[in-house]
C-alpha cells in the first residue's frame, strides 16, 4: 500500500507522440508496475529484505538514477570529485530503492494502469499512470521517460500532477549540501538508509 508520496513542469507539444517511440517510453513503467504489484501483494512474506531485493533491479533498468543524482546535486555536482560522484550515485540510487520498499508495503486492491504517453518538447515522454484504489479512487503518477544508449530511462517522477521527486530532492541536497558538503549528505543519506532498514526489519 502506497503511504506517501513517490520518491516540475514540462510542456507538452501539441502533435501526438510518434507510435513506435510512445510504447518504447511506456514499456519500462509498464515492467516497474508488475514488479510493484507483486512487491504489494507479497510485502509480508518478502519483508524489507525481501521487497528491496526484488526491486533493485528493476528499479536499476528502469531509472536513470546517475543522471537523477546529477540534477539532484544542482551546480554542486561539478565542484565534486570523481569518487564523490560515484559515491553519491550510490548512495542516491540505494536510498530509492529503500524508500520505495519500505512504502510499497503492503496490498488492499490497488492496481495501476496507464491513461496515455505525452511527447514532450525536450524530446522525452511523459508516461501518465494512475495508482486506481479498490475503492476507484485514483492516484496520478506521472513519468518522464528519457531514451539513453543502453534504452529508456525514468529521470522523474510527478505524484498528483505536480510534485516532482527530482524538484524535492534537489531542495533536500543543495541545503545540505551547502551547510555541510558533500561528506555532510553521504552521512546524511546514510543515516536516513538505516533508519529505513532499522524501521523495517
Amino acid at each position: 500500500m502506497l503511504r506517501q508520496s513517490f520518491f516540475g513542469l514540462v510542456l507538452l507539444i501539441s502533435a501526438p507522440a510518434a507510435a513506435g517511440d510512445a510504447a518504447l517510453a511506456r514499456g519500462p513503467v509498464e515492467h516497474l508496475n508488475d514488479t510493484l504489484l507483486i512487491v504489494m501483494r507479497d510485502a509480508k512474506s518478502l519483508g524489507f529484505t525481501g521487497r528491496y531485493e526484488t526491486l533493485d533491479p528493476v528499479l536499476r533498468a528502469t531509472f536513470d538514477f546517475p543522471e537523477m543524482a546529477r540534477v539532484a546535486t544542482g551546480r554542486h555536482w561539478q565542484a565534486l570529485a570523481p569518487a564523490q560522484q560515484q559515491t553519491l550515485v550510490d548512495r542516491f540510487t540505494r536510498m530509492s530503492i529503500a524508500t520505495l520498499a519500505d512504502r510499497f508495503d503492503g496490498h488492499a486492491g490497488e492496481r495501476f494502469e496507464i491513461a496515455r504517453v505525452d511527447a514532450l518538447e525536450s524530446g522525452a515522454f511523459m508516461v501518465r499512470t494512475r495508482m486506481i484504489g479498490a475503492d476507484g479512487s485514483a492516484t496520478p503518477v506521472d513519468y518522464t521517460v528519457k531514451s539513453r544508449d543502453d534504452g529508456w530511462r525514468v529521470v522523474d517522477v510527478f505524484v498528483n500532477g505536480r510534485f516532482s521527486e527530482i524538484t524535492v530532492r534537489r531542495s533536500e541536497y543543495t541545503s545540505v549540501l551547502r551547510r555541510q558538503g558533500p561528506d555532510g549528505l553521504i552521512e546524511a543519506l546514510d543515516k536516513q538508509l538505516a533508519r529505513l532498514q532499522g524501521d523495517s526489519s
